[in-house]
């Protein structure tokens, strides 16, 4: 099977740059390689056996025409796309202007909005979702057009009939995650970076799938989003996570070694947390201390109080742990069912200090409805106060996967009626109880502001320059945020109160 895995070009979305299909939810400041979808095409390479072209044209720089070039000369059997909430117009259009240009050529779904939306991904016989967790789908569908199975009752498997009605398979039991191969990053032709790594090339880990806690407005990241929807469709109405599922220490070092054996220089670690447990941690940390990467990683807050772990991370070259604080108020925490409180999150900081780790804290901004000016203002000054280099900050995006969608569609939250896909660093779209979708925006601009255009943020990232690409880059990154403070006048339109929005 001769296969494209596409992510196509970004002058086929609204807003022209390239989206972000790690985590799903925004254009990236950056761009990462889709691990995820790196892992299904390795899967399809090495488990099945398919000849595999993993095209990323925002790195590779392919424009369009680029694409029907390869298309026609190659003659691919079958083109296989990640399609991410805001990447599905993306990818329907690349679809489609192959599905022209070879009009027998079969079509792969997969990732959260086919997922949540299989009919809006029509294109006759011929095309195919994979629904939740996708390399097995992918396996039986493989079967399929082999002749060695029926696709009627296949599991996690969507189609369209001659007459062109949708059908489905039932739900699909979840893989051990330590039995998929290495993604191999040989496949990846392009350049890729990551504005907290201070090195290049860069690229993506995840070595676990799942989470464990239940955090109502995570939509964790994209192929965890995929899982979870379809856990809502096997248990409604309640939100079941799927189970936290690990690869051993052991592959994980291997991957770390083989990662460095390419000469890349740094590593992002996508998974929900990576610190479960200071044995493991410190283990895995141990079988990489010799190799000179710089990676940074997402932790819990309560599973950075030891001081010989974060030593142990600091020593195998973590630069950053980014750590999903949320909010500086202990009761908007417990509304977001956080399982943390805030005194958490100031340890936290400190032991990752003091022991040579970088910590880097958020604020999510609406993710409790009990959100007031108030508490935002108290999480922007504590969250200051701390004085790390980065804050993170971005407003509530009810993914379809969460409890707080779920909420939102029984409150009436969501402006337009229901969730659509949107840029959670730029875009809101619900209303608060307390805030307004425009207030929520404000807030958002003033976060930004504050964090990045006053004379302490300008210089903590004007010292940071490390080369031209690396300064043009950032340039075209602050004008990308000061064209968003500029739009609209959330200000007027938002009919706030005078006195209610107290300066920072």
């Amino acid at each position: 099977m001769k296969s494209l895995f596409l992510i196509p070009p970004s002058s086929l979305n609204p807003r022209g740059l390239p989206i972000d299909r790690v985590y799903g939810c925004n254009y990236g400041f950056d761009y990462k390689p889709a691990i995820h979808f790196l892992q299904a095409a390795t899967y399809a390479a090495k488990v099945l056996g398919w000849s595999v072209r993993f095209m990323d044209c925002p790195a590779e720089q392919i424009d369009v025409d680029g694409l029907k070039q390869a298309v026609v000369e190659e003659q691919y059997d079958v083109v296989v796309h990640w399609a991410t909430y805001l990447s599905a117009l993306e990818d329907l259009a690349a679809a489609r202007i192959i599905r022209q240009l070879r009009p027998a050529t079969r079509f792969v779904f997969m990732g959260t909005a086919p997922t949540w939306k299989p009919r809006e991904f029509e294109l006759g016989q011929q095309a195919f979702t994979l629904l939740g967790e996708p390399e097995h789908t992918l396996r039986d569908l493989d079967a399929i057009w082999k002749g060695e199975r029926a696709m009627e009752g296949t599991p996690g498997l969507g189609w369209w009939t001659d007459r062109g009605d949708f059908k489905r398979g039932g739900f699909r039991s979840l893989l051990d995650v330590t039995e998929l191969p290495m993604p191999d990053r040989r496949m990846l032709l392009g350049q890729y970076r990551a504005n907290r790594l201070e090195v290049s090339q860069i690229t993506v880990m995840a070595v676990s799938r799942g989470c464990g806690f239940r955090c109502t407005f995570c939509c964790t990241n994209a192929v965890d989003q995929a899982i979870d929807l379809e856990y809502k469709l096997l248990k409604p109405p309640a939100v079941e996570r799927a189970p936290l599922r690990k690869r051993t220490a052991d592959q994980i070092i291997a991957e770390f070694h083989d990662i460095a054996s390419l000469g890349i220089q740094g590593v992002e670690i996508a998974d929900n947390i990576f610190t479960w447990g200071s044995k493991r941690t410190q283990k895995i940390c141990n079988g990489i201390e010799d190799l000179g990467l710089h990676w940074i990683c997402l932790a819990r807050a309560n599973m950075l109080h030891d001081p010989e772990q974060i030593q142990a991370m600091a020593r195998a070259g973590c630069k950053m742990v980014y750590m999903g604080s949320e909010s500086f108020d202990d009761g908007l925490l417990d509304d977001m069912v956080k399982d943390l409180k805030v005194r958490d999150v100031v340890k936290a900081v400190t032991t990752c200090r003091d022991n040579g780790v970088e910590p880097e804290v958020s604020v999510l901004i609406g993710g409790s409805p009990n959100e007031t000016w108030k508490t935002l203002i108290n999480s922007w000054r504590v969250s200051r106060t701390l004085g790390t280099k980065f804050v993170h900050f971005s407003v509530a995006l009810p993914s379809p996967s969460t409890q707080l969608y779920d909420d939102a569609i029984t409150n009436g939250w969501f402006v337009e009626g229901d969730f659509r896909p949107a840029d959670n660093a730029r875009e809101v779209i619900i209303d608060l109880p307390n805030l307004s979708h425009r207030e929520l925006k404000l807030a958002l601009k003033l976060a930004y502001a504050g964090q990045y255009l006053s004379p302490s943020g300008i210089w903590k990232h004007a010292k940071s320059v490390r080369s031209v690409d690396d300064f043009t880059h950032k340039l075209r990154s602050a004008g990308r945020l000061l064209g968003f403070l500029a739009e609209g006048d959330e200000l007027r339109e938002a009919n706030i109160p005078p006195g209610r929005v107290t300066p920072l």
